[in-house]
């Protein structure tokens, strides 16, 4: 802070490192000043939500439900959620207990950590993983430490790597299946041996399952399966399953306490959620089969079309993941230093996200989105490979 700041902004302490801004902010301010920028960087599906979907939000709108509603959700969106995870994973979770709406699935991961973390408290968290929940884990006074997911001819999440790297001062696991950005899973016996681990030693594992409708080989193992939430939370979103990232609208379930809890927290902070989602996704979601097997499809297309692309170019490595939105391609053996590479690539007109946001296990790596029409990935792979071939 400058030394001419009036006095009371002379009493502030910064409560954020400037250091823990995102890359995306450098391409979004090149966009904004007009530059030629073919993005795949994207963190959000670029296709089209559920026209059904929509017409429901307008109704809604358009019948008085423009009103603050209840902080936990209206009883037929928590309806909807128990069903659901009845149906997908055979999970019996009580909506009126279990269950909170939230401001998309990062208020509930904040809520959680608030809850579940005091100061000095340790973490596991994945590594390569999602770089804001070391900033937010962090910010709650927590020592966070990793786990390294392992790629073999695919990307997974090794319980051993976790439960090895657990000791008395461990409070919580985070789990992110399908990951970002790998797209690693943790499959169904994975997450019972993990919990197991965890409810043995006292110790929350918190599963971030926003992705769950993106898995292209096999199905997709949720943590409500192993009736488990004395010390489980599970975080999902509407976000990225339909397209609506806008909305902002996701969920947390866990145990009845932990919920009221983080329900209390939520007062203060947003009071309720989008009130229009919760009307139209709750009269949406038991009838929304079709519009998901078509988006898984529509993605399982395209990752093996960019998967084959970036194999293609000389001095890449590219694993095919089993779920998500993203590849994390090895681009070290032409240069080491992602941000060199990002910095690189973004001169030369393409946007990806530097693999190190994610941890030292995406050194020389790069995430790149593929949850978007054929014809805009085409694009701005032909200019990261033309950048490739003359750098």
């Amino acid at each position: 802070m400058s030394e001419s700041v009036s006095k009371a902004l002379a009493r502030l302490r910064p409560v954020a490192k400037e250091s823990e801004k995102s890359p995306i902010r450098e391409m979004l301010k090149r966009m904004e000043e007009g530059a030629d920028i073919r993005s795949l960087a994207f963190g959000e599906a670029n296709f089209d939500p559920p026209q059904k979907l929509l017409e429901l939000a307008a109704k809604a709108m358009q019948g008085n439900k423009n009103l603050y509603t209840s902080t936990n959700g209206i009883p037929l969106i928590r309806q909807a959620i128990s069903e659901f995870a009845r149906n997908w994973w055979q999970a019996d979770i009580d909506p009126d207990q279990n269950i909170l709406l939230t401001v998309g699935g990062m208020e509930a991961i904040y809520l959680a950590s608030r809850v579940l973390l005091e100061k000095g408290d340790r973490v596991l968290l994945p590594d390569p993983g999602w770089g804001i929940l070391k900033i937010l884990m962090g910010r709650q006074g927590a020592e966070v430490d990793a786990y390294p997911l392992v790629e073999r001819d695919r990307w997974i999440i090794e319980p051993e790597a976790v439960i090895e790297r657990i000791d008395d001062r461990t409070k919580l696991i985070v789990v992110n299946t399908p990951s970002n950005p790998t797209g690693a899973t943790l499959s169904a016996e994975g997450f019972s041996r993990l919990l197991e681990a965890a409810d043995r030693k006292g110790i929350f594992v918190l599963s971030d399952e926003v992705y769950h409708n993106y898995i292209y080989d096999g199905q997709h193992a949720s943590g409500l399966a192993h009736n488990h939430l004395d010390n489980l939370v599970v975080v999902n979103s509407f976000s990225k399953t339909f397209a609506i990232t806008g909305w902002r609208l996701g969920y947390a379930v866990s145990n009845p306490w932990i919920i009221r809890q983080m329900g209390i927290l939520k007062e203060s902070i947003s009071l309720c959620s989008f009130s229009i989602g919760q009307w139209a996704l709750g009269e949406y979601l038991p009838n929304s089969t079709t519009y998901l097997d078509g988006v898984r499809e529509f993605c399982r297309q395209n990752m093996i079309q960019v998967v084959s692309r970036l194999q293609d170019i000389p001095g890449v490595k590219c694993t095919a993941p089993v779920g998500g939105f993203y590849v994390l391609p090895d681009f070290s053996q032409i240069e080491p230093s992602s941000q060199r590479l990002f910095e690189r690539l973004l001169d030369g007109g393409v946007a990806v996200i530097p693999g190190d946001f994610f941890g030292r296990e995406g050194a020389g790596r790069a995430r790149i989105g593929f949850a978007a029409p054929m014809e805009k990935l085409t694009a701005g792979i032909d200019r990261l490979e033309d950048v490739l071939r003359n750098y």
